[in-house]
């Protein structure tokens, strides 16, 4: 690898509905940010979904939720991009390569871009929009729970993650084209369970959002 290619800043990127922010989005970048040391957490919160009502907090409580989560982040820079609710506010779908290709137009072609999730969206990510071309533009990096394989995903993106597959220092360091797993992953929560939760006030709830985050909904009434 030439010197020119060198990344010497990193961005890493975590997207999601965040309806609502826990412990398990918290978990997935601590994860990351421990291995990478990012100079910057890109925190990009999908839009609401303008052909039907998908999601139960609005975009700006959403938002608001993400601040609260992350006030006290230290471990590097935190910002949050709305540009998929900017686009969802325009009545125009948004898809992840769209959101990827418009950070790597703002950070330049040299930054490494490394796009996280947690190992179960690996499942679906077959179907996502140009997901082949994903690896053009950024990193991918996923947090799964000890005991995770890839057997469990599409042949095609099992193969795909077993051919770019680098490790974490060449991640930081390269702009993009690898993919990394890491298989301690301390929270997995799932959201649509958390929600039914909530509404039921059951107490458990309370150790899986933020208890500012939860300050916040029991204020509004969200759930």
């Amino acid at each position: 690898m030439g010197i020119e290619t060198i990344s010497s800043r990193c961005v890493l990127v975590l997207g999601g509905s965040f309806d609502p922010v826990h412990v398990g989005h918290l978990a997935l970048a601590q994860c990351a940010t421990h291995l990478l040391q990012p100079d910057e957490l890109r925190i990009i919160p999908t839009g609401q979904p303008w052909q039907k009502s998908a999601l139960t907090a609005t975009s700006e409580q959403r938002v608001r939720m993400l601040e609260l989560a992350f006030e006290n982040w230290s471990a590097c820079h935190v910002s949050i991009d709305l540009q998929e609710i900017q686009r969802a506010d325009n009545q125009q779908a948004s898809y992840t390569i769209e959101s990827l290709r418009q950070l790597r137009h703002e950070v330049g072609p040299q930054v490494s871009v490394v796009f996280a999730m947690g190992a179960d969206q690996l499942q679906n990510l077959h179907t996502w929009r140009e997901w082949q071309q994903l690896l053009d533009v950024a990193h991918l990096f996923a947090a799964a729970r000890p005991g995770f394989n890839l057997d469990h995903v599409a042949p095609e993106v099992a193969a795909m993650w077993h051919t770019h597959s680098i490790s974490i220092q060449e991640m930081r360091t390269r702009p993009q084209g690898g993919t990394c797993m890491e298989r301690n992953l301390a929270q997995d929560v799932s959201s649509t369970q958390l929600r039914s939760e909530l509404k039921k006030h059951n107490p458990t709830t309370q150790l899986l959002v933020p208890h500012k985050v939860l300050d916040y909904l029991q204020q509004h009434t969200i759930y």
